[in-house]
């Protein structure tokens, strides 16, 4: 999880033993980001507003690399899940079958630019969402080829979460 906070808050994809990644690896994480969506649609006021984030509060995440500790009413908070591929990474889950785990939170793959999806996240439905980074450039480093698109594809998984969030029912309560 070393480069988590570097892809999904600062919208830079580094590769995790990479030595520029400084703070050390930790099983659990805290990001704040404020959301687009709101609960109450039927308001003028309330809708989504792209990039105006003065006056949102923030939503905390905590993204963990483990469900082993999990409690039973963490379950009912998870918002999303990315994925290798491999199904035994869901073997301690609540849902342990792929499709049936994304029914219930959203699926995210994240591969590289060029490369198809697996076959087997193919067949895990529509709840997994795909999307794809440039291959990492020794030489060009944060800046090489293509990390410019980084942040893109960061907003693209922030799009989906907040989007399975909103289907959940977040923010109706």
């Amino acid at each position: 999880m070393s480069n988590v906070r570097s892809f999904l808050q600062d919208g830079v994809f580094v590769p995790p033993d990479h030595p520029t990644l400084s703070m050390p690896s930790s099983n659990i994480l805290y990001i704040s980001r404020p959301l687009r969506i709101l609960s109450d649609t039927s308001n003028a006021t309330s809708r989504a507003v792209g990039s105006q984030t003065a006056t949102r509060k923030p939503t905390r995440f905590i993204l963990v690399d483990s469900t082993a500790n999990f409690r039973p009413d963490y379950w009912n908070r998870l918002v999303a899940v990315f994925t290798t591929g491999q199904t035994w990474q869901f073997k301690s889950y609540k849902w342990s079958s792929p499709p049936e785990l994304f029914k219930h939170v959203t699926g995210i793959h994240v591969g590289w630019r060029g490369e198809g999806v697996p076959r087997e996240v193919r067949g895990w439905g529509r709840g997994v969402q795909s999307f794809s980074v440039e291959r990492w450039d020794e030489k060009g480093g944060v800046n090489g080829a293509g990390r410019w698109r980084d942040r893109e594809v960061v907003e693209g998984i922030w799009t989906a979460i907040e989007e399975g969030m909103k289907q959940r029912g977040w923010g109706n309560k």
